[in-house]
């Protein structure tokens, strides 16, 4: 699959208005996407700036796009980058053998450095579990993200986790059981509190104390 040309003249961004409109990415059969992306960029007369730039919009579901993010050539766009990452990702994926075990062992290497503590922890921390959590959903070594919401949570300082706990009760998403004890709300709320609490700092907070009793719920 060779690269697109330089694309528009005036630098101006050139909308990928592909003719088959169900053309998108769903994290299978990345090599033929790409070729046909490619096709569809080239017929528009699209550079490999736009073809970085313009992907995301024909990626479909959250995980795969989370993935995404995280690739190199994503963030300064570079296309070229972009695409050997794609490959090498999604390629791979199909073939790789992760269980529920190298979560764990991901989270425990974090827990023995301290535990995520600042968005660059974070975005380096994704790196490892992205992967491994749409792999395991996708061969359906879990039936859902909920199975790893503790484990995820566990991930993070413990005076983070004291954050993304005051953010999830300013949100008013924090699960109260009928014995008044709190517990974890569902991956997708929790994981929305913990991107605020990383995008808004370092992550550090000067709080203590675990939030929740076997990292799942806690009295207050």
């Amino acid at each position: 699959m060779a690269d697109t040309g330089a694309g528009s003249s005036d630098g101006k961004m050139v909308k990928i208005k592909p003719q088959d409109k169900s053309l998108g990415f769903d994290g299978n059969n990345v090599e033929r996407f790409l070729s046909d992306y490619q096709l569809a960029a080239r017929l528009d007369g699209a550079s490999n700036s736009d073809m970085a730039q313009q992907v995301r919009f024909f990626v479909r579901g959250e995980e795969v796009k989370d993935v995404l993010e995280t690739l190199d050539g994503f963030e300064p766009p570079n296309w070229a980058l972009l695409k050997a990452a794609m490959l090498a990702h999604w390629g791979k994926v199909d073939i790789a053998k992760f269980t529920t075990r190298d979560l764990e062992s991901l989270v425990q290497e974090w827990i023995d450095k301290g535990g995520v503590s600042s968005l660059v922890n974070y975005q380096d921390f994704r790196k490892g579990w992205e992967p491994i959590q749409s792999y395991l959903l996708r061969k359906a070594h879990i039936d859902s993200l909920e199975e790893i919401r503790t484990l995820f949570y566990r991930s993070f300082l413990t005076a983070v986790q004291e954050r993304i706990w005051d953010q999830l009760i300013k949100d008013k998403t924090m699960i109260t059981t009928l014995d008044n004890r709190f517990k974890l709300p569902t991956f997708d709320v929790l994981k929305k509190a913990v991107d605020e609490v990383m995008k808004d700092g370092d992550g550090s907070a000067t709080k203590g104390g675990s939030c929740f009793s076997e990292g799942t719920s806690h009295h207050r």
